[in-house]
């Protein structure tokens, strides 16, 4: 008798378990059907209409170089990622001329 109850409470878990892997595999099925686009790993950092110019690990020389680049009309803002690391965003068509006024 005892060992019934065990063997119940195991099926009736494996039997859930089956459940939500079956409602999971549909609801993933009908993404990819309906051509609903996945989300990005999350390395892939999306920051909508900018565009990443540069990568820096010190938040004070990130600040110097949006600095720079506001000074020289460049609209220019900071975004620090998971990583810790900070990275200087430019709008796309301005992403060219960040570019160049960075270069060494």
């Amino acid at each position: 008798m005892y060992l019934a109850g065990w063997a119940a409470s195991a099926g009736a878990l494996a039997t859930l378990i089956l459940i939500i892997r079956l409602l999971r595999f549909g609801e993933r099925r009908a993404h990819s059907l309906s051509g609903a686009h996945l989300p990005a790993p999350a390395g892939d950092l999306d920051y909508g209409l900018l565009r990443s110019v540069s990568l820096i690990g010190d938040l004070a020389f990130a600040r110097d170089v949006r600095d720079r680049l506001r000074r020289n009309g460049v609209r220019a803002t900071l975004a620090t990622g998971h990583d810790g690391m900070v990275r200087v965003l430019v709008f796309a068509d301005e992403y060219d001329r960040a570019r160049l006024l960075l270069a060494p």
